[in-house]
Parts: C-alpha cells; sequence; structure tokens
C-alpha cells in the first residue's frame, strides 16, 4: 500500500514513472524476508565461486567469468551486487533504455565500490574507458586488483576520491557494508586523519580537459550524495548532455528534485525512474536514467 500511494504521488509529481518500472521486483516487497535469503543464499552458491586471498575474498562469475575482491566475508546479499549488473529485471541495472552505449563512450562511474560495474562495461565492450571514483582506499586498491586480475586496467582509470557538488577535501565514514559508506566534508583548513579528496565532476573534466557527449555515461551510486554530483555536473549536462544512471533512494525527496532540476537543465531528456526500495521506512524510486538519445 504505502510503494502504491508513493507512486501515484510521483506520477502526479511528474509523470515519469511507469507503473511496470514501479513494480520491479515487487516480490522483494511483499514476500517474507527469509525466502528472500534463501534464494540469495542458493543462487550465490551457483553462480559463483568464493575463495579467501590474502586479506580478502577473490568472487569468480561463472556465466562473465569475471572476478571481483569483497573486503569482508560474503554473505547471501552479495548475489545482490551480482544481480544488479547482470539481471535488466533489477531496477538497479544501469544499462536499461534509454541509456545506449557504445565501445566508444567514455563512462564516470562515481562510487565504483569493488568495480563489477566497470569491469563488465569494459568487458562487453559497452565503453572504452571507464574512470572510477572511490574515495575508500580499501575498496579502490581491490577494485585495482580486480582490474589486473580480469586484464581490464588498460581501460580503467581509478581516481581515489570522492565526488559532489564542489572540489574539496571530506572524510570517509564507513557504513555497516563495503558499499554503504559515505563522505563528510572538512571546513576550510580543517585536517582530519581519514580525509580524502573531493571533486565535482566539472572540475574534474576541465582540468583533464574532458567533454562529456551524449553517448557517454555518467553513472552514480554516491550514498547519499547522489544529487550533489548531479549539481556538480551542471556545466557537462548543459553543453553535453551525457547519459545519466542516478541512484535516488538514498534520500526520501531526491528522485522529485533531480527530475525537476533536470527538465529545467536539458529539457531534452528523456527520463526513467525504476523501482523501490524496500530496506527503508519509507519507500522510494531505486534509479534515475536520462538520454538524449533516440
Amino acid at each position: 500500500m504505502r510503494c502504491w500511494s508513493e507512486w501515484r504521488r510521483q506520477q502526479k509529481l511528474h509523470g515519469r514513472f511507469a507503473f511496470g518500472d514501479a513494480r520491479m521486483q515487487l516480490g522483494r516487497v511483499i514476500l517474507p524476508a527469509r525466502l528472500h535469503t534463501w534464494t540469495a543464499s542458493s543462487r550465490l552458491a551457483n553462480e559463483a565461486d568464493i575463495t579467501r586471498a590474502d586479506d580478502a575474498w577473490q568472487v569468480r562469475l561463472h556465466d562473465s567469468g569475471l572476478s571481483f575482491f569483497w573486503p569482508t566475508e560474503p554473505d547471501q546479499n552479495l548475489h545482490f551486487v551480482i544481480e544488479q549488473e547482470f539481471s535488466a529485471a533489477n531496477p538497479h541495472h544501469y544499462t536499461t533504455a534509454p541509456v545506449r552505449l557504445s565501445p566508444e563512450s567514455t563512462v564516470l562511474d562515481v562510487g565504483a565500490c569493488e568495480g563489477l560495474f566497470a569491469f563488465r562495461a569494459i568487458n562487453e565492450r559497452l565503453a572504452r574507458r571507464v574512470i572510477c571514483f572511490e574515495p575508500s582506499g580499501r575498496m579502490a586498491a581491490l577494485l585495482r586488483r580486480g582490474a589486473e586480475t580480469n586484464g581490464l586496467a588498460d581501460g580503467i582509470d581509478i581516481e581515489r576520491s570522492g565526488v559532489g557538488s564542489q572540489t574539496g577535501r571530506a572524510r570517509m565514514v564507513a557504513g555497516d557494508n563495503p558499499d554503504a559508506g559515505y563522505l563528510e566534508y572538512l571546513p576550510s583548513g580543517e585536517s582530519h586523519p581519514d580525509a580524502v579528496p573531493v571533486t565535482s565532476i566539472d572540475d574534474y573534466c576541465r582540468s583533464h580537459q574532458l567533454a562529456l557527449g551524449p553517448g557517454d555515461l555518467i553513472k552514480a551510486d554516491a550514498e547519499g550524495a547522489d544529487l550533489d554530483v548531479l549539481l556538480g555536473a551542471g556545466e557537462q549536462i548543459r553543453n553535453g548532455a551525457p547519459q545519466l544512471a542516478i541512484t535516488t533512494y538514498h534520500v526520501d525527496d531526491h528522485a522529485e528534485r533531480m527530475i525537476a532540476w533536470l527538465r529545467e537543465t536539458r529539457p531534452d531528456y528523456r527520463l526513467r525512474l525504476k523501482g523501490f526500495s524496500f530496506w527503508t521506512a519509507k519507500p522510494r524510486p531505486v534509479l534515475l536514467q536520462a538520454s538524449t538519445l533516440r
């Protein structure tokens, strides 16, 4: 009932939430949690070999042949990390329509975490180059290790940096899971032992002489800083209209605020909103995609 009410509210606000997209993975909302746990555990056992590799766990995927490294002992929830990259039925899947990549695309991967999205993009020739932004030193090292293990390092750049609305420094605050950390900006001149650099996409592109176009992609899962990532890419979005795939479930009103901003900034974007989060008190849309490609 709460998902239905939120869907109706989103429809009235902007009309960009198809019913079929809203009900993606509805079973994870209405079926018992123990069933999801059992199913995910069974599927993980069938889709991957997991072995201890020094100070991490190596996860080898049967179907794709890709490997990635995870910093803590995996449980059944790792199945959903894998599923979101390889199943278009998962609302967290970044490369469904209207997003359309090519072997010439450049992708900015904000919140790259273990790197599975980047590995898939290069391995499947969805992109020529993926620039990964990962503020956690631990995860950035495992990402690099995965890129080398998969033989994909030539197509992947790794920036140990956060991404936000402005350039500065922030401290990395660890979350309960490896993919749930977040950044807290430091006042100018203040230091902290866990401080990491933070850049905006506009500043990064300017300093690296990079101009994104309609065939490129900004992908972001920034653990609550997602709107800031978008606002910090305003120049690139206005001038080049890169495609977007940005998570919206971390903050209640992110989806509607992002859509309102994009409608004002680039009204020619085709927008798609997908899925509902089921792990928050209030249902929130999972992912917003945008593209000007027809």
